[in-house]
C-alpha cells in the first residue's frame, strides 16, 4: 500500500512539474510591466537602437530584461552602455512600476534630469546602479527605503548632490556604496552616517567636496569589523579627519587617501593597518625622510603589494631599502625629492614588476642587479637628472623589461646595440634627450613585440633599408625632430596597426605616398608638419575610420591640390601648404564633431560656402591669408562652441553677420579684408569672454559703439585703418583687464589631443594674430596673451582724448595716429606707467606736454609728430633719448633732442653751434650760464685776497713764506748737483 500511495506521489509531482514548465512556455512577461517599459523606452530621445528588440507581446525577451521563471515578472534591467550605444533622455518614473526588480543597472549612458523619488518603493531592490550619467539635483532620501540593497552606485554624477547622509544608514544590507563626484559638501554627517553600516565593504567618495569633522560632533566610532576598500582621495581632507577615519576600520586591505592634506610624518595608525594590499597617497603634504616614513608600514610587510606615494615633498635623500615588503608588486614615488644614483637599490625584490621614480633629482648611474629584480616589467625614470651615455649596458640585465621610460634626461651618445636584447619590450620611451646617431637594424630586429617607440626631440636618424621588413607592428611611433627621410620611410608600409604616427621635423622630402591611406585605416593621431612633403592628398583619405575623433596635422609641407573630404577627425591642420580651389568639400562630407580646423595660409578661393551649422562642435577656425571672398556666411553665428575666429587676410566683403549666439569668442580676427557696414553692437553686449577684437584693415564706418565698454576681459582691440567717426568713448576705462594691473595675464592656448607617453593627453598650440606694434606688424603667438594694445589709428576720429584714458593703468601700447583729434594731451597720461608704446601723431592736438610724461619709465616707442604742441620738452630720461624725428611737425616745440633752444635760455652769441655736439656736451653748454660767470667771479676774488691780502697785513707770515720758497730752492739746486755729478762719474 505504500509503495502505491509514494509511485502515486511520484506520479502526480511529475505531473505538476510538467504542468508548469509547459504553462511556462506558454506565459508572456506581465502586461502592465510590458507597457511601463515601453513609457520608459519613448523617455529616451536617443539611443534608441540599443532598445530595437523593444517589440513583440514578450518583453522577457526584450534585451537587457531578466524575467522570473514562474511569475514572469520583470526582476533585472541591464541597460549599460557596455550594451551597445550610450541612452540619452530622462529616466521616467514608470520605472517604479516594476516592483518585482532586484537588480536597475543603467551605468554610463547619457540619463539627464533628476532621479524619481519613487525607486525607493522599489522593495525588492539589491542592486541599484547609476554612475556616469547627467543626473541633476538632491539624491533622494526615500533610497533609505531599499533595505535590501546591496549595492548602490551613484558616482560621476557631477551635478547629483545631498545635504546629509543620514538615508545611508538606514541601508543595513548594504555592501558596496559609490558616490565618486557627487557634491557631499554640505553633509557633515557623512562619516557618522556611514559608521552605522554595519556590512559596509567597500566605499567609495573621491572627490566628494566632504567636510572636515569635528570630533566633538562623533561622540563614538564603531570599529568596523567589514570595510576593507576605502577611497576619500581628492578631498582635502586634514590629518585630523583622516586619523578619525582610520580609526574606523582595522581591516582594510586597499585604502586610497591621495588628494588630501596630509601633513608631516606618516601617522602611526598605519601600525594597526596590517591587511594592508594597497596604499594610494599621492598628491598629499607628506615631509620628512621617506625612508623614516614607510616604516610605518611594517605591520603590512607581507602583504603589500602597491605603494604609491607619488607628489609629497619628502626631505631630499636616496632610495630606501624597499626589500623587506616582500609582496612588493607596484613602487611609484614620483616627485619624492630621491637623489644619487639610479637606481641604486639594494635587496631582493622578486614580485616587484613596476617601478617609477620619474621626476625626481637623480643623476647617476648605479647598478641594477637581474636577480633582485627578476620580475621587473615597467620601469619608468623620467624627468630626472641624468646625463651621459645611455645606462641600457645594465638595464639589458632585465630580462622581464616590458615598458622603459627614461624621457626628458640629459642622455647623450648613440643608441646601444644591447637595447635588442630586451625582446619582451613592449614600450622604450626616449623623449627629450640628447641622443645622436643612427638607429639601424640590428637595434630593433629583435623587438618582436614592441607597439610603441618614442624617440621624439633627439638627434637621431633612421638608417633602416629601404626594403627592410621590422618584426613588430608598431601602433605608436614618436619621432619628431629625428631624421627618417629624405625619401618617405617605406618600412612604415609594413605597420598596419598604427594609430598614432608622428614624424614632424623628419627631413622628409618627397612625394605624400597614397599607400598611406590604405594603409592606415585607424590611424587617429598623425602630425606630419614642418616637412617637405608634396603632391596631392589622394580622395581615398576619406574612407579612413578612425576609432576616436583624432588629430591630423600636415602644416608647413608643400601639399597642393584641391582640398578633397577628409574622415572624422576632431582636429585638422593643413595651413602653410599650396591647397587650391574652393572649401566646397567641407559642405560635401556627412556631418562630424569637428573641433579645430586650420587652412590658413593657402592658395584658397572663391566664396566660404554656408555650411557650417553641421560643425556644431567647432572651438577653433582659421581661414586666414587665403584669396577667399563674397561674404562671411551666417552659419557661422550658430557655432555656440566657438572659442576662435580668424577670417583675417582675405578678400571678404559684405556687412559682419551676427555672431550674439558664439558667446564663448576669445578672439575674433577679422582684419585685413573688405567689410562694410558698422562696428556691430552685439560685439559688447554678447561676446563678454572677448580677449582679441581686431577688425583692421577694412572698411568699416559710424561710431565706436558704446558696448565695447562691457568687455572686461579684452586686452587687444586693434579697428585701425578703417572709416571710424565721432569721437572716442568715456567709458573705457571699464574694461578691467587694461584698468587693473593685477589682472592676470597668461597665454592663449587652444587646448587638443597631443601625445603624452603611452597615450593620447592634452596638448595645446598658442594662438597667432598680427599687431600694430612700436611702428611695425609683427605676429605675435605665445606672448599674445600678454599683450594689451589699442590701436584706432587711421580713422576720422574727432574731439579730445578723454581724461578717463589715463586709467588704463594696465596698457602697454596705444595708438591714436591719423586721425583728426584736437584739444589737449591729458596731463595725468604720466599715469599710465606700463606703457611701451606711445603714437598720438598725424593729429590736431595742440598745447604742451604734460609734465607727467615724464614718469612713463618703460616708454621705449613715441611718435608725436605732426601736431601743434608747443612748449619745452619735460625733462625725462625717455623723452630726450627719443629721435628728433618724434617729435617733427610741432613748430612751437623746443629743448632737448631738438635744436631749437626755448624762449629765456642764455647762449653766447659768437658760439657756433656744432651739429656733432653729443647730447652731453649740450648739457654742459647749458650750465654756462650768467650765475656760473658770477660765481666764479666771488671765487677768484676770496681765493686770492684771503692769501695775498694776508702776507701784506702781517710781517711774520710774510717773513715764514719767502723764507719756505729760499730753502725749497736750495734744496733742489743741491740734489741736482748731487744727480749731475753722479751721472758723470757713472
Amino acid at each position: 500500500m505504500f509503495c502505491c500511495r509514494l509511485s502515486l506521489f511520484c506520479v502526480l509531482g511529475i505531473l505538476c512539474i510538467c504542468f508548469f514548465a509547459g504553462s511556462s512556455h506558454s506565459k508572456k512577461c506581465v502586461e502592465p510591466e510590458r507597457q511601463a517599459l515601453l513609457r520608459l523606452k519613448a523617455g529616451f530621445v536617443r539611443g534608441r537602437e540599443v532598445l530595437s528588440s523593444w517589440k513583440g507581446e514578450d518583453c522577457c525577451k526584450w534585451q537587457g530584461i531578466l524575467c522570473d521563471d514562474l511569475t514572469c515578472h520583470v526582476t533585472g534591467l541591464d541597460l549599460d552602455s557596455d550594451l551597445g550605444d550610450q541612452l540619452e533622455g530622462k529616466l521616467d518614473s514608470s520605472i517604479c512600476e516594476l516592483q518585482h526588480l532586484t537588480s536597475l543597472n543603467l551605468n554610463s549612458n547619457f540619463l539627464e534630469g533628476k532621479i524619481p523619488k519613487c525607486i525607493g518603493s522599489l522593495g525588492q531592490l539589491i542592486e541599484l546602479e547609476l554612475k556616469e550619467n547627467e543626473f541633476v539635483g538632491v539624491i533622494p532620501s526615500t533610497l533609505g527605503n531599499l533595505s535590501h540593497l546591496q549595492t548602490l552606485q551613484l558616482g560621476y554624477n557631477f551635478h547629483l548632490n545631498t545635504n546629509d547622509l543620514e538615508w545611508v544608514s538606514h541601508l543595513s544590507n548594504l555592501r558596496f556604496l559609490n558616490l565618486e563626484l557627487v557634491n557631499l559638501s554640505q553633509a557633515i554627517d557623512w562619516l557618522s552616517s556611514i559608521n552605522k553600516i554595519p556590512s559596509l565593504s567597500e566605499l567609495y567618495l573621491c572627490e566628494c567636496g566632504l567636510p572636515q569633522v569635528n570630533p566633538k560632533s562623533i561622540p563614538h566610532l564603531n570599529s568596523s569589523t567589514s570595510l576593507k576598500k576605502l577611497d576619500l582621495s581628492y578631498n582635502n581632507l586634514n590629518t585630523l579627519t583622516l586619523l578619525l577615519v582610520l580609526n574606523v576600520s582595522k581591516v582594510l586591505t586597499n585604502l586610497d587617501l591621495s588628494g588630501n592634506e596630509l601633513e608631516g610624518g606618516l601617522p602611526e595608525s598605519f601600525q594597526s593597518l596590517c591587511q594592508l594590499k594597497e596604499l594610494q597617497l599621492t598628491d598629499n603634504n607628506l615631509s620628512g625622510q621617506l625612508n623614516d616614513n614607510i616604516q610605518q608600514l611594517r605591520c603590512a610587510q607581507n602583504g603589500l603589494e602597491v605603494l604609491q606615494l607619488d607628489h609629497n615633498p619628502f626631505s631630499s635623500g636616496q632610495l630606501p631599502d624597499f626589500s623587506w615588503l616582500s609582496s612588493l608588486r607596484k613602487l611609484s614615488l614620483q616627485n619624492t625629492s630621491i637623489i644619487g644614483s639610479f637606481p641604486q637599490l639594494s635587496g631582493h625584490m622578486p614580485h616587484l614588476d613596476f617601478l617609477d621614480l620619474s621626476y625626481n633629482r637623480l643623476n647617476g648611474v648605479g647598478s641594477i642587479n637581474e636577480a633582485h629584480l627578476s620580475n621587473l616589467s615597467t620601469l619608468r625614470v623620467s624627468f630626472n637628472e641624468l646625463s651621459g651615455s645611455l645606462p641600457l649596458f645594465e638595464i639589458s640585465k632585465l630580462a622581464s623589461l616590458e615598458v622603459l621610460d627614461l624621457s626628458n634626461n640629459h642622455l647623450n651618445g648613440s643608441l646601444p646595440l644591447s637595447i635588442g636584447q630586451l625582446s619582451n619590450l613592449d614600450g622604450l620611451y626616449l623623449f627629450s634627450n640628447k641622443l645622436n646617431g643612427f638607429i639601424t637594424e640590428a637595434h630593433l630586429s629583435n623587438l618582436s613585440r614592441l607597439t610603441k617607440l618614442g624617440v621624439s626631440q633627439n638627434s637621431l636618424s633612421f638608417n633602416l633599408s629601404s626594403n627592410w621588413v621590422p618584426p613588430f607592428q608598431l601602433q605608436g611611433l614618436y619621432a619628431s625632430s629625428c631624421i627618417l627621410g629624405p625619401k618617405f620611410p617605406t618600412w612604415l608600409k609594413h605597420q598596419r596597426n598604427l594609430t598614432e604616427l608622428d614624424i614632424s621635423y623628419a627631413g622628409i622630402s618627397d612625394l605624400l605616398p597614397k599607400w598611406v591611406w590604405d594603409q592606415y585605416s585607424s590611424l587617429w593621431y598623425l602630425n606630419a608638419s614642418y616637412n617637405k612633403l608634396s603632391g596631392a592628398i589622394s580622395k581615398s583619405v576619406q574612407s579612413l575610420k578612425p576609432v576616436h575623433s583624432g588629430t591630423w596635422d600636415f602644416s608647413f609641407n608643400n601639399l597642393n591640390g584641391p582640398l578633397p573630404p577628409f574622415p572624422k577627425v576632431g582636429a585638422l591642420f593643413l595651413s602653410n601648404n599650396r591647397f587650391s580651389g574652393s572649401l566646397s568639400s567641407f559642405c560635401a562630407s556627412s556631418p562630424w564633431e569637428l573641433t579645430y580646423l586650420d587652412l590658413s595660409r593657402n592658395l584658397l578661393e572663391g566664396p566660404i560656402p554656408n555650411c557650417w551649422g553641421k560643425f556644431q562642435n567647432l572651438e577653433y577656425l582659421n581661414l586666414a591669408k587665403n584669396k577667399l571672398s563674397g561674404r562671411i556666411p551666417n552659419s557661422f553665428g550658430t557655432l555656440r562652441q566657438m572659442v576662435s575666429l580668424h577670417l583675417n587676410n582675405n578678400n571678404l566683403s559684405g556687412e559682419i553677420p551676427s555672431l550674439a549666439l558664439c558667446t564663448n569668442l576669445g578672439i575674433l580676427d577679422l582684419g585685413d579684408n573688405n567689410l562694410q557696414g558698422t562696428l556691430p553692437a552685439w560685439v559688447g553686449y554678447h561676446l563678454h569672454h572677448l580677449i582679441v577684437l581686431s577688425l583692421r584693415a577694412n572698411k568699416l564706418e559710424g561710431r565706436l559703439p558704446e558696448s565695447l565698454c562691457n568687455l572686461p576681459f579684452l586686452q587687444v582691440l586693434d579697428i585701425s585703418r578703417n572709416n571710424i567717426t565721432g569721437e572716442i568713448s568715456q567709458c573705457l576705462n571699464h574694461i578691467i583687464s587694461l584698468s587693473n594691473i593685477q589682472f592676470p595675464r597668461k597665454r592663449i592656448s587652444q587646448y587638443l589631443p597631443l601625445f603624452t607617453l603611452e597615450s593620447i593627453g592634452t596638448g595645446s598650440f598658442d594662438e597667432k594674430a598680427t599687431l600694430a606694434w612700436k611702428g611695425e606688424d609683427r605676429e605675435y603667438g605665445k606672448n599674445l596673451g600678454l599683450m594689451t594694445i589699442i590701436d584706432l589709428s587711421s580713422n576720422h576720429l574727432t574731439g579730445d582724448i578723454p581724461q578717463s584714458i589715463t586709467k588704463l593703468v594696465a596698457l602697454a601700447g596705444l595708438n591714436l595716429s591719423r586721425n583728426n583729434l584736437t584739444g589737449f594731451i591729458p596731463k595725468n597720461i604720466g599715469q599710465m606707467e606700463r606703457l611701451e608704446s606711445l603714437d598720438l601723431s598725424k593729429n590736431y592736438l595742440y598745447g604742451r606736454m604734460p609734465e607727467s610724461f615724464s614718469n612713463l619709465s618703460f616708454l621705449s616707442y613715441m611718435d608725436l609728430s605732426f601736431n601743434n604742441l608747443s612748449g619745452t620738452i619735460p625733462r625725462g630720461t625717455q623723452l630726450q633719448s627719443f629721435n628728433a624725428s618724434t617729435y617733427v611737425g610741432n613748430n612751437g616745440l623746443c629743448g632737448l633732442p631738438l635744436t631749437n633752444h626755448c624762449p629765456g635760455d642764455v647762449t653766447s652769441s659768437a658760439k657756433i653751434p656744432d651739429k656733432h655736439a653729443t647730447d652731453e656736451d649740450k648739457d654742459a653748454d647749458e650750465l654756462i650760464t650768467f650765475g656760473f660767470y658770477i660765481s666764479l667771479g666771488l671765487g677768484f676774488f676770496v681765493g686770492f685776497w684771503g692769501i695775498f691780502g694776508t702776507l701784506v697785513m702781517k710781517a711774520s707770515w710774510r717773513h715764514a713764506y719767502f723764507q719756505f720758497f729760499n730753502n725749497m730752492k736750495d734744496h733742489i739746486h743741491v740734489k741736482i748737483v748731487v744727480f749731475t755729478a753722479r751721472m758723470r762719474g757713472g
